[in-house]
């Protein structure tokens, strides 16, 4: 790991070389670590050079997900714990048993009950039921997301396309040069009215594929108030996590 000081801080970063044409690219992921994506021919000193007058950027960058680790923790998925369906809270409630862990989770008014073998020692118990949990969603969003995509394709005049859910760490949507829509399966943590800006938005890029005032109005003819939608979705996407 090599590093810079800038003032009393101390900038970690890793490189990764490949063919890149542009000349350098700086990345701070949700860990808070920095890596550099450069070309082979960029020198060492060089991408220092590049580090030191992005280091303020960084550092907020940095600071922004230290702060958001603090505000939203990393779920430990034990009994009590809350987690989103739909934008309301449900409580885990976890019943540890002799016999193996159930198939899948039961909802019950706003909890939702898991069955795990108590055999398990903590770190097993805490992967197994996220799966569980990430499996439930997998499912609740694909009928959900069916629904919604049938509901607007057809008030936007659109021929019902092939729609697949995903696991997908940066993208709420996606639509492929072939008209497939792939959604991630976390969005079906935020309120339907979210899920539909999203679907919505999708939608319309099998028609454009760009962002253009075209494009907004195609989605403001389905959703007149897709601003308010895409601004709550900007500001509390930590929330949608497990």
């Amino acid at each position: 790991m090599e590093y810079i000081k800038y003032g009393t801080k101390r900038i970690e970063y890793s490189v990764k070389r490949g063919k890149r044409k542009k000349t350098v690219a700086i990345n701070v992921t949700p860990a808070a670590q920095t890596v550099i994506l450069a070309p082979y021919s960029l020198s060492r000193e060089r991408i220092k050079e590049i580090i030191i007058k992005k280091a303020r950027w960084i550092l907020e960058k940095q600071d922004y997900f230290k702060r958001l680790a603090t505000l939203f923790p990393e779920k430990e998925f034990i009994s009590g714990e809350q987690v989103l369906f739909l934008g309301r809270k449900y409580r885990l409630k976890i019943n540890e048993v002799q016999r193996e862990c159930s198939k899948e989770p039961r909802v019950i008014g706003r909890r939702i009950f898991i069955s795990i073998s108590r055999h398990f020692n903590q770190k097993e118990k805490k992967g197994i039921i996220k799966d569980t949990l990430v499996k439930w969603y997998h499912a609740q969003s694909a009928e959900i997301i069916a629904q919604r995509v049938k509901r607007y394709g057809k008030q936007l005049g659109i021929t019902l396309p092939n729609v697949i859910i995903k696991n997908q760490k940066k993208r709420w949507g996606s639509c492929s040069h072939n008209g497939v829509l792939r959604f991630n399966w976390k969005i079906t943590m935020a309120p339907v009215s979210i899920i539909d800006y999203i679907v919505v938005h999708e939608l319309c890029h099998l028609k454009i594929k760009n962002h253009s005032s075209d494009f907004w109005k195609r989605v403001s003819f389905a959703l007149q108030d897709y601003r308010e939608r895409r601004e709550w979705l900007k500001t509390n996407t930590p929330l949608l996590k497990l």
